[in-house]
Order: C-alpha cells, then structure tokens, then sequence
C-alpha cells in the first residue's frame, strides 16, 4: 500500500511540475521542449504564432517538423541560421497554399534572403518592402497561387522577374484533372504597397500575363503608362488614381485589356476623348458629378462602366440621371485594396 501511495504521489508531483501547453497566440519566444509540442500537433493544418518576436534556431529546426503551414504574425527579424532551418519544411500539396508565412518581415538579410531563396515549398512576405535578391523574386514568381507583396519599391530587374509568375494558370493538385481560372489568367500579380511605378520598371512588367494590381499609385507618368499599355490583354487595375492627365490617359488608351481606375473622382474633357480609343473593358464608377460633356464622350466607349445613378421615384427619372447610367458587365477580377 504504501509502495502504491508512494507511486501516486510521484504521479501528481509529476503532472502538477509538467509545463503547460505552449500557446501560439501569447508565445513570444520559443524554447526546442515548445517548439516540440507544437510541431506535434498534427491536428493543426496550419499553425500561427501570434506574437513570437524571436527564433532561435534550434527551435526553429524543431518547428520546421509541423506537418502543416506555419505562419509568423510578429516576427520582425529572421536570421539566415533560423531561417536555414526553416527552409527544411517539406513542402504541402494543397494548391494555393502557404509553406511558411511571415506577415511582419519588412527587410531581410542579403543572406537570409538567399536561404528562403532554396525553401521547397511556398513562400509568402507580404509586408516586404525591398526586394534585391534575384534568386529570392524568382522563388516567388515560380509559386503557385495569387502573387501579393507588399514591396514599396521596384526596379526593373526584380520587375521583369516577378512578371513571370504564372501562378494561377493551371491547378494540377487532383490526379487527371485540370482546373483553371474563369477569365484564363495566368497570373494575379498584387503590389499592395508600391507607391511610385518609374518607366523601366512598368517596362519590365509589360511581359506579365493576367490580372496586375497596382492600388496603391495615386498617380502614374504618361511614360510609365506607356510601358503598362505594352502588356498583352489580361487586367490592369489602378483603383488607387485620384488624378489623370490627358498625356497619362493617352497612353492607357493604347493597352487593350481591361482597365479598372475606380476611385478616380474627375475627368478632363481631354483625357475623356483619349479614353474613348481603349479597346477593352473600362472602369470609372468613382467619377463624381462628371459634366455632361465627360459622360458624352465617355459613353461613346462600348465597354465602360460609369457611376450609377442615386435611386429616384418611379417614373421621375431625369435624363442626367440616363446620361449617368452607361455600363457593362462587372470585371473579371476586382482587387480593390
């Protein structure tokens, strides 16, 4: 009896000493016994550490073992040794779906960089703000998935590399099955923080295929423009343009894909005639009050879609408000942020 006793008081000594669960929300360093009860939940198809500000390496080798997506909300900082042992994680199978994310990384590392660079699976840095690394911007346009990242500038180089990206065009995922976008597109490419666009770099991204996101330029050069209007159909969405002049829009006027700016308030009459040569779809439902002669010209265009009118009583409806009404079919793709 007392060999029992003695056993049972082992016992609950043991549990009550036992580490609780590791908590992904609240962690915000990681010990290797942590990262081992995470990494072991198998029952987590994607495991998010909320707060973890720092990474250890050997931990990071530990997490590296989780059987399903790992994403890094906080973490700011990656070293290339954490990283090294990261890139380890074998990749998933799912379409579209994320390896490792890491929504807080602003800047990495030449060398870190490089080693993200080898990682099998698919990669996400939305919040990155420089990109210089070659190998790292061909990773990323090799992946599969819609393309977003939050670069705040581009050169021409890392430009023309992530043009490449066909992410979208096919889903191979299921044994004898092909799947593909409605619209066809090859890519959806999204700069979710790029403020400026230079030339050689709206150059470099002529060659892009599919739906191209730049919502973040509020403004766009007559030669920058040029160069976008160099790409071959797909989509081109600016709902980021609060201005445009008639030398800017001249040059839109040349793309033929579809063309989104919905959140431009004003038109001149000038860049109104210059748009009414676009061939394709066009998107103005941000225009206010645009004078009579605007809409006319505008509605001239087969394709575009303009403000709708504010609702009026039956059988009241003034002719402005007809005049206002011109529109097509909704676009094939709508980022709008």
């Amino acid at each position: 009896m007392e060999v029992i006793l003695t056993l049972l008081l082992t016992l609950v000594a043991a549990v009550a000493a036992a580490a609780p669960p590791a908590d992904p929300q609240t962690l915000t360093t990681l010990t290797v016994e942590q990262a081992e009860e995470l990494a072991g939940r198998r029952w987590y198809p994607r495991l998010t550490l909320d707060s973890l500000t720092e990474l250890d390496p050997k931990a990071a080798a530990v997490l590296a073992t989780h059987e399903g997506g790992i994403c890094f909300a906080a973490l700011e900082d990656l070293s290339p040794e954490s990283a090294r042992a990261l890139a380890a994680h074998q990749p998933l199978k799912k379409f579209g779906s994320f390896n490792l994310e890491f929504r807080a990384l602003r800047q990495l590392a030449p060398a870190t960089a490089e080693v993200l660079a080898t990682h099998a699976g698919n990669l996400r840095l939305p919040a990155l703000e420089r990109l210089d690394s070659p190998a790292l911007a061909q990773k990323l346009a090799s992946q599969w998935g819609e393309l977003k990242i939050g670069l705040t500038e581009l050169t021409p180089e890392i430009a023309a590399i992530l043009a490449t990206n066909e992410g979208v065009f096919e889903d191979r995922t299921r044994p004898g099955q092909v799947f593909r976008r409605a619209d066809g597109a090859r890519s959806v490419l999204w700069f979710a923080a790029l403020p400026e666009l230079s030339a050689p770099a709206a150059i470099a991204l002529a060659g892009h295929q599919g739906v191209l996101v730049l919502n973040e330029l509020s403004e766009l050069s007559p030669a920058a423009a040029a160069g976008l209007a160099r790409r071959a159909g797909g989509s081109l969405i600016l709902n980021g343009l609060t201005r445009l002049s008639a030398e800017t829009a001249d040059a839109l006027a040349g793309y033929d894909g579809e063309l989104a700016m919905r959140a431009l308030p004003a038109m001149s009459l000038a860049a109104a005639k210059a748009l009414k040569r676009h061939q394709g779809r066009l998107h103005l439902t941000g225009l206010v009050d645009p004078t009579p002669e605007v809409l006319a010209v505008l509605r001239t265009h087969p394709q575009v879609r303009l403000p709708q009118p504010p609702p009026v009583a039956a059988g009241n409806v003034p002719n402005s408000a007809r005049q206002n009404s011109g529109h097509v079919a909704g676009p094939t793709a709508r980022p709008d942020n």
